[in-house]
């Protein structure tokens, strides 16, 4: 008996980070794979791939940047720096 296949299923991930002109603006949405300038961008400054996150994960992140804590707010602060 033949395994079946997975089913793709479209992932939709939005980046948290600051605004980077030419790359991401903040909280925009992908679906099914992030555009090349962030890709790059990621590759350079590796913190940014933590700021890329599912959907589902948004509400809290938003929450850690309001308030200034936790995982994000750190790599937020520290992509911003270098931009």
């Amino acid at each position: 008996m033949a395994k079946p296949k997975k089913a793709e299923q479209a992932t939709t991930v939005v980046y948290c980070g600051p605004s980077i002109p030419g790359v991401a603006k903040q909280y925009t949405a992908y679906t099914n794979g992030i555009p090349t300038a962030l890709a790059e961008a990621i590759v350079k400054q590796p913190a940014m791939e933590g700021l890329v996150v599912p959907l589902e994960q948004l509400p809290e992140a938003m929450k850690n940047l309001r308030s200034g804590t936790g995982h994000i707010s750190r790599l937020y602060r520290l992509v911003q720096v270098k931009h």
